[in-house]
């Protein structure tokens, strides 16, 4: 009796253990049957969605590495050595025969700047503000009034100068140079404004990598003394070794730069240097009353133009403190004077200058002190 209460007993556990595995089973069933909520990826189509804004455009720069440092401010003084100048007989005005004076030194004097007014990545505008005064101590000076008027009186060229850096994208840009001038023999008391000029440079460019910029383009200019129009080609290259490169603004400069380190660098090279200067003192009666002829003359300007070739050494001071020396030779393209004010004289003109002059060739030196940028 016992083992039939057992046997029945046991029957009824197996019976509802059979009957929970069915009902586990079924529900096993009815779970995977279903979709799995948690899974979202369907549920998004990315091609339904956009950008809050585009990607940024990228731009070349204005500099390429190792590039000797841009002055922001700067005073400089050049010293050329004794030397001839043989003033020549004007034109139609034999009464002034050709005379040689000695100059004993040429003195010039410069601030320079050049500081940014817009600065960002899309565009770099700066602005430049220069004078520069150059003098002559002479000895020998008789009666010659263009001699004269030299001894007496030092030539100034100020300007304003506003140049633009246009990256297009990484690889191109436009670079653009206006200038203002006003140049002449002076003082405080008589500066004519109407004696303006306008010095003009534009170049389309490339930048094929940080250590390479090129660019061609045309200039307005009085580099040769007088006004005149000739192409121009930039090239600033540092070559991989980063210690030579070469900085070049043709025809106006060229530089073969050696740095020794971040704080110091050599350059060999030129510079021209060319502008048309107004004589208002022509017209001083107290140069030379004894001989009116030469101010008959109207609107004369001196057509100075010189090459600057030697060599250079920079080096830091202090922070962006600089220090500069060179040394080379000083050779005389054009020291002419000009009747009828400005006008277009073309390279290698035969037109006659009202009166021509010749400038011996000398040595020179400079120094200088700038403040440059980061």
């Amino acid at each position: 009796m016992v083992c039939l209460l057992i046997l029945v007993s046991n029957f009824r556990i197996m019976r509802k253990i059979i009957g929970l595995t069915f009902l586990l089973f079924g529900l096993q069933i009815s779970l995977f049957a279903q979709e799995d909520s948690t899974n979202t990826e369907e549920e998004f189509d990315f091609s339904e969605y956009e950008l809050a804004a585009p990607a940024a455009k990228a731009f070349c720069n204005n500099k390429v590495l190792g590039q000797s440092p841009t002055s922001l401010f700067g005073l400089f003084y050049n010293h050329q050595l004794a030397h001839e100048l043989v003033a020549g007989e004007p034109m139609n005005r034999p009464i002034h025969p050709e005379e040689a004076v000695q100059i004993d030194a040429a003195h010039q004097v410069s601030f320079v700047s050049n500081f940014p007014i817009v600065s960002r990545n899309n565009i770099l505008v700066n602005l430049g503000v220069n004078y520069q005064r150059q003098s002559y101590q002479m000895s020998d000076v008789n009666s010659h009034p263009f001699a004269m008027e030299m001894d007496e009186f030092a030539f100034n060229r100020a300007n304003l100068t506003l140049t633009v850096f246009k990256p297009l994208n990484e690889r191109n840009f436009i670079l653009t140079q206006l200038q203002s001038e006003l140049n002449g023999n002076y003082t405080a008391d008589n500066v004519d404004i109407s004696n303006l000029r306008f010095p003009l440079a534009v170049l389309y460019g490339w930048k094929p990598s940080d250590r390479l910029m090129y660019a061609f383009g045309l200039s307005r200019t009085y580099l040769g003394g007088a006004l005149n129009y000739v192409p121009i080609i930039y090239y600033y290259h540092t070559f991989k070794n980063q210690k030579w490169g070469i900085e070049a603004l043709l025809p106006a400069r060229a530089m073969l730069r050696y740095r020794f380190n971040s704080l110091s660098y050599m350059g060999l090279g030129f510079n021209v240097n060319g502008a048309t200067y107004s004589m208002n003192q022509a017209e001083q009666p107290n140069i030379m009353p004894a001989v009116p002829n030469y101010y008959d003359a109207q609107d004369l300007e001196l057509r100075r133009s010189e090459i600057r070739a030697g060599l250079s050494y920079s080096r830091q001071l202090n922070g962006f403190f600089w220090m500069s020396v060179e040394a080379g030779y000083r050779i005389n393209y054009s020291f002419n004077v000009d009747e009828g004010g400005d006008f277009t004289r073309f390279f290698g003109s035969e037109e006659p200058y009202f009166m021509e002059n010749q400038l011996a060739n000398t040595a020179y030196f400079t120094v200088g002190l700038s403040y440059v940028s980061p």
